[in-house]
């Protein structure tokens, strides 16, 4: 609880960092990279706290449940919570949202939905898709805050199209579109609101009158807003004075922007690509190289395919300039070591011309020079042998290691197929016996009875109880190791009873190198078919590529193996 709290507060000072920020917009580039680098390598606890939020939304969500309204809350809560950081999680609580919506019955709800879903397959690059979820909207049944949003996702949507698209007939087209949804939201809202000024705005900055744009921008900067909001319309404005050729201002808004989006976990990494790209076209290929790949995990945390198309035409070209700075770097190297090299020839000649003069001391210190040569040639002759006995021990080590686990293995099972051999031979010698004694007697009945006592999936749960137990006598971490493979959501609990379940006795056998589905069916009294199933069942929870992931249990070892000393 304690730790929590601290990461809670952490959040919050940054949190107060920001807004005190917002009075100094025009601070030194420096500064406000400076606070940027540091929330980039807290950007892990950032994403925790987002995480913790989503899991008290999910409780709450779990203990109204029954409640259809409570559930459309909470649903509507967990799709805004996801919609700038997972795409595939807000898809799912969106379709939720959707199906309660029509449970209820209400077309403010079942519209507004649509909305939602509108926007996540935009901001996933669907367009297609998103327009066509967005053309069923009926704006009559959303009420004015609903209907602003859904009027502003149509213009965006369209803006984002033509953008994409990049093609000047389809970019004019597109931008005509959402230039006509800015002037429904201008007709539609009160001059001086947030709604209108960010239509209006977004109407001057799409038609290229920068300086029109700038006063509804900061007009708008003034009017309390979320986060999301607030980071889009700082980088309006740093695209405003781009335009308007002042890069310090624009640079500026560029990081606050930025800033936002990693301090709340945004995901759709704009402001960072744009930050890559500046630094990049400003000769800082290392700071351009950081944030472009800071902005790569972060679409690809999210799913957005037209980002990560965006990011990925970008950063091959700033992945190139760090690796040519690199090699500047290692030809300046080269440079100075040939200038050292220089020196020390003109320091050799020099001290040839001062030996003339001391020519037998120069005679006898060559000697010397010369069996020290000698000696460290031998000594490096001699550091080669060993470093090549130390690879052959070391493999000689790792092969004795296997050989030590296939005999445990060997022993362990020799004796234990042959104690459970020698029990079903008895068992069987002694229903021969009674069978025939009472065939001889004509007890027919009796026969019958002796058949009817063998219980086949006993003895079938008696074979695997003991096959458990001496695979878990060679192997007692097995469980704990194949858990490791796994997110804490999907590991097996061990099962005092039973100690393996299926699961993992089919993937114990493979341990033990029985890898065809076959063999596993007949030993466990399964189909094949069913084998398959289990084993790709498995995979899919693990975290271990399919293809990986048996190669990782092979690499479980013995609890009597030997270590590896290398």
């Amino acid at each position: 609880m304690m730790k929590q709290q601290i990461w809670v507060r952490l959040f919050l000072l940054t949190g107060c960092c920001i807004m005190l920020m917002q009075g100094k917009t025009f601070a030194h580039k420096d500064t406000w990279e400076a606070i940027l680098n540091r929330a980039i390598e807290n950007k892990a606890k950032y994403q925790e706290a987002k995480l913790r939020d989503i899991e008290n939304i999910r409780k709450e969500l779990a203990a109204n449940y029954t409640s259809l309204d409570a559930r459309y809350i909470n649903y509507q809560k967990l799709f805004r919570a996801y919609k700038s950081f997972v795409h595939d999680s807000a898809y799912v609580y969106c379709q939720r949202l959707n199906n309660v919506a029509h449970q209820l019955h209400d077309p403010e709800k079942i519209n507004y939905a649509k909305v939602n879903m509108a926007f996540v397959l935009v901001s996933a690059g669907m367009f297609k898709e998103g327009l066509d979820t967005l053309n069923k909207v009926d704006p009559k049944k959303l009420n004015e805050s609903q209907r602003y949003e859904y009027l502003f996702l149509q213009a965006r949507s369209h803006f984002d199209l033509g953008d994409y698209d990049k093609m000047v007939d389809y970019y004019a087209r597109y931008s005509t579109i959402g230039l006509a949804y800015c002037d429904s939201i201008i007709n539609s809202t009160k001059p001086g609101t947030y709604e209108n000024l960010s239509a209006v705005g977004l109407k001057a900055l799409r038609t290229g009158r920068y300086k029109d744009a700038l006063e509804p921008y900061n007009q708008i900067m003034r009017i309390p807003q979320a986060y999301q909001d607030s980071a889009i319309n700082y980088s309006c404005l740093s695209y405003i004075y781009k335009e308007l050729n002042q890069p310090e201002r624009s640079i500026s808004y560029l990081m606050q922007a930025a800033l936002i989006d990693i301090t709340h976990s945004t995901k759709e990494a704009v402001a960072l690509t744009n930050l890559a790209e500046y630094y990049y076209q400003h000769g800082d290929a290392k700071t351009a190289f950081t944030y472009i790949n800071s902005a790569i995990d972060d679409a690809n945390f999210y799913g957005a395919r037209h980002r990560e198309a965006q990011i990925s035409s970008i950063m091959p070209i700033i992945q190139t300039e760090r690796v040519n700075g690199i090699e500047k770097e290692r030809r300046s190297l080269l440079i100075y070591a040939s200038i050292i090299t220089s020196l020390i020839v003109v320091v050799i000649i020099f001290a040839i011309i001062t030996s003339r003069q001391l020519k037998k001391l120069k005679i006898a210190d060559q000697v010397i020079i010369n069996k020290n040569q000698d000696l460290n040639v031998a000594n490096d002759s001699l550091t080669q042998v060993n470093k090549t006995l130390d690879s052959a021990n070391r493999t000689l080590s790792r092969i004795n290691t296997k050989l030590d686990e296939a005999n445990i293995i060997k022993d362990e099972y020799i004796g234990y197929f042959f104690n459970i051999h020698s029990d079903y031979i008895e068992k069987i010698d002694r229903l021969k016996r009674s069978i025939d004694k009472n065939l001889k007697e004509k007890r027919y009945e009796e026969v019958g009875l002796v058949l009817n006592r063998l219980n086949t999936n006993f003895e079938r749960e008696n074979l695997y109880h003991s096959f458990d137990k001496v695979f878990l006598n060679i192997f007692p971490n097995f469980i704990d190791d194949f858990n490791a493979l796994f997110e804490p959501a999907h590991r097996v609990h061990f099962n005092e009873e039973h100690l393996l379940n299926t699961e993992l006795r089919i993937f114990a056998l493979i341990r033990l190198g029985i890898d065809e589905n076959e063999t596993i069916a007949k030993i466990l009294n399964y189909s094949v078919n069913t084998i398959y199933t289990y084993k790709t069942k498995v995979k899919n929870r693990s975290f271990v590529p399919n293809d990986e992931f048996e190669e990782r249990i092979m690499l479980i070892k013995a609890v009597k193996e030997v270590p590896d000393m290398g």
